[in-house]
């Protein structure tokens, strides 16, 4: 079976997300052909100046599947492929925070256009009102060895008498919601408490940082399966966190971790100090594998589809 993936490329020029990257070694693992097109432009006039590589990429290469990630390149992916041979799967990875029009076109085509559609999250696909498979992205548990919390706090140079709380993504991006962020742990009146945004750094690097933190928090206004969420548990770190995407089944009864009933910065800051009380590293790596969320598990439950189209 010969797969071709078809994900941004914007994030460094020709390099897909490392989720994306992930999954499409899964698969590979498991097999199959894989073919990767990053999409490298912005706006509409960036991707339509690469439709047409594309099509000329899937007339040549002629896939059984063309999986595109993101609504976005699930419309590129719908004009580049018409008339020719390859069924498309679309994953949508985030979710809908209101009714809209991106909403309403998103339903037509997993109506008219789209062979298969891949949510990450119950929410979102109860937003969608469609019967649609809940597939979040796995964990490649070998990628995330737990460090000792001292060794790794010791690796990145925290100091000794000090809390940490890491804020995993660029606080310039709007829907991470990092001035919430500030203003919980402000909240705390507490000058050994650090809030220190973690972004820019190698795969190591951060799962380092996971490993040395006194806790995660991550105040998003909107995501579909938070891959920050699952990391972070393969590393047994504490997490406080809004109410996104699909938080609540994955932190469930997992002690240590805490999901927030409001976006108050208060409620935030207790779920912290709570963090701080319970001063242990979760079991949230178990979590995950109990919840069958390693990559390898995913990649079958992926292939499982291709084959029903197939």
């Amino acid at each position: 079976m010969k797969v071709l993936f078809v994900a941004s490329g914007n994030k460094e020029v020709g390099t897909v997300s490392s989720f994306v990257r992930s999954q499409y070694e899964s698969l590979a693992d498991q097999g199959l052909d894989m073919l990767l097109f990053p999409v490298v432009g912005h706006g509409v006039r960036g991707y339509l100046k690469r439709l047409f590589v594309l099509r000329r990429l899937i007339r040549r290469e002629r896939p059984d599947i063309i999986h595109a990630h993101y609504s976005v390149c699930g419309y590129m992916v719908t004009m580049a492929s018409f008339g020719l041979k390859g069924k498309v799967v679309v994953s949508l990875l985030g979710s809908f925070p209101r009714e809209n029009k991106k909403l309403k076109r998103v339903r037509f085509c997993i109506d008219k256009l789209w062979d298969s559609t891949i949510v990450k999250s119950e929410r979102t696909r109860k937003q969608l009102d469609r019967a649609l498979p809940v597939i979040p992205n796995g964990v490649n548990m070998e990628q995330f060895i737990v460090v000792e919390q001292e060794e790794a706090r010791q690796k990145v140079g925290f100091e000794k008498g000090k809390k940490y709380v890491i804020f995993v993504s660029n606080p310039a991006r709007p829907e991470k919601c990092y001035p919430l962020a500030q203003k919980a742990v402000e909240a705390l009146s507490d000058p050994n408490v650090v809030l220190l945004p973690v972004y820019n750094k190698t795969h190591d690097e951060v799962v380092t940082y996971m490993c040395a933190a006194d806790a995660l928090l991550m105040t998003s206004s909107s995501e579909g399966s938070p891959n920050v969420i699952k990391e972070a548990m393969a590393c047994n770190c504490p997490i406080v966190v809004t109410d996104v995407g699909d938080v609540h089944e994955r932190l469930d009864g997992l002690e240590g971790c805490y999901v927030a009933n409001t976006r108050e910065y208060g409620e935030l800051a207790e779920l912290l100090s709570m963090t701080f009380r319970f001063g242990n590293r979760t079991e949230g790596r178990k979590a995950l594998l109990d919840q069958g969320l390693t990559t390898e598990l995913i990649a079958k439950r992926i292939i499982s589809i291709y084959n029903e189209l197939l």
